[in-house]
């Protein structure tokens, strides 16, 4: 599990650069758009971190392959939905239709992280446990926090 935990370093790490440029130099502020494309981004990291620390808790004879199938599957969901709301920002603007598209996209999210099982069943370790939800609610947080900051924008950039 201890490269589980130094996944969750490397993610916790790259949040909290990810956060840090979002302070710009010289006082000209972060714009609501950067603010769009930060989120976007920690996203797909985040998303990605949590595939490969499952794929390491089944290297590691944590969980059964059975048991994490169902979050590596979720990973690959939130990957496409990824590349999907990627595809929308690079238009460099958003329309309300744009806004909404996202919006689907990101309650697809969460619809399927509902139903996701939980991987830690199988895992003894209650930090572990608890490091495996907190990373799967962090992908859904992420995915709220980029909606939210693109409805601010209000398709007025």
């Amino acid at each position: 599990m201890k490269k589980h935990s130094r996944t969750l370093t490397v993610l916790t790490l790259i949040i909290l650069s990810a956060t840090a440029c979002l302070h710009k130099r010289g006082g000209t502020g972060v714009s609501a758009w950067e603010r769009v494309h930060t989120y976007n981004a920690t996203l797909a990291t985040a998303n990605e971190t949590l595939e490969q620390g499952a794929e390491a808790a089944v290297s590691a004879n944590l969980v059964l392959p059975i048991q994490a199938a169902p979050l590596i599957g979720w990973t690959g969901q939130v990957a496409t939905v990824h590349q999907q709301v990627t595809a929308i920002l690079a238009k460099g603007s958003a329309t309300p239709a744009d806004i909404a598209a996202v919006k689907a996209l990101v309650d697809q999210i969460k619809a399927s992280l509902a139903s996701l099982p939980p991987i830690a069943v199988g895992v003894k370790n209650p930090k572990s446990q608890q490091t495996f939800q907190r990373d799967i609610e962090n992908v859904g947080a992420l995915a709220d926090a980029l909606l939210t900051s693109l409805e601010a924008i209000g398709g007025s950039q």
